[in-house]
């Protein structure tokens, strides 16, 4: 008898806690690089030994990214049947006399570069072209990085971004990537000192400075907004945001659908769609039309 047999949501909580362990050493680091102006250094300067320095950082998230992506695979794989995981021939199983039963992690699994193969020639759907094409090159980078001093491998900061956002919105379209990262973070280990009163304001900032480093078409795929069309604070975000120590100023939500008379507001970090009333700001220097049903308005965050 085998005993602790995995569940596909076994997989999916391990791939997306490595999706976001690897997000989460990456977004360090554009957040300390987004402060270089406010202590005193130009960005302009900086960025090359910056980046340089954060090689080994950006390659390790990058592996990180693939083996959450494997787990992931592995889930849908286990959708169908757990038992198509088993690799070994039964010559090669642990034996069925062991008293208590055999741990299901007793038994060889489908090595990494079968999974795609496997998934897709049992599964009702397979997976399309491109997601195919980007497993094999992370599968590539990733062999390279761990089987050799990987020197010779350069990954950029919008590499490893890009990667996350990809695979979360391929394997998980129905959710918003900065959402499940906020619940990461109020789940952390450092919220119990604190920290996760900043959840908001961590994945706003993270979300804001992702809005400036990706192209508009990656922005409108994984973010649903568009990188060029006027953004507002989201009321849902603003009321949640600790403003006690700093002013929240990260504008993500837009206008849908996008047009003049829209009385509605989606963000991607809470990924919900709110109501707004178009009336003109109170305050003199606000030209701003958009106020929240709390009366909030949402240009410059004052109450009406």
């Amino acid at each position: 008898m085998i005993i602790n047999i995995p569940t596909p949501a076994d997989y999916y909580t391990s791939g997306k806690e490595l999706l976001n362990f690897a997000w989460d050493t990456t977004a360090k680091l554009l957040v300390e690089f987004d402060q270089a102006d406010f202590y005193g250094f130009d960005e302009a300067e900086i960025s090359d030994p910056y980046w340089a320095a954060a090689k080994r950082t950006l390659t390790t998230a990058l592996t990180i990214v693939q083996q959450a992506v494997e787990l992931i695979i592995k889930g849908r794989i286990v959708e169908i049947s757990p038992y198509i995981l088993i690799s070994d021939p039964p010559s090669q199983w642990p034996s069925p006399y062991k008293e208590g039963g055999i741990d299901f992690e007793a038994f060889r699994t489908v090595d990494s570069q079968d999974l795609i193969r496997v998934h897709d020639t049992l599964a009702q759907a397979p997976f399309d072209r491109h997601f195919v094409q980007k497993f094999h090159s992370l599968r590539g980078v990733r062999n390279v990085v761990m089987h050799s001093a990987g020197k010779n491998v350069s990954v950029q900061v919008a590499e490893v971004i890009d990667n996350t956002l990809y695979m979360h919105k391929s394997l998980f379209p129905e959710e918003s990537w900065f959402q499940v990262r906020r619940e990461f973070l109020r789940r952390e280990p450092g919220s119990h000192l604190g920290s996760g009163e900043y959840a908001t304001n961590t994945t706003c900032w993270e979300a804001e400075i992702v809005v400036r480093l990706l192209e508009p078409s990656q922005v409108t795929a994984y973010l649903g907004i568009d990188k060029k069309q006027r953004k507002y604070l989201c009321p849902a975000c603003l009321d949640d945001a600790n403003t006690d120590a700093e002013s929240f100023e990260r504008e993500l939500a837009v206008l849908v659908p996008k047009a003049p008379g829209a009385n509605n507001l989606y963000c991607p970090v809470c990924n919900h769609t709110h109501t707004i009333v178009r009336e003109d700001c109170a305050e003199v220097d606000c030209e701003g039309n958009v106020i929240s049903e709390d009366n909030r308005c949402l240009t410059c965050s004052s109450w009406q």
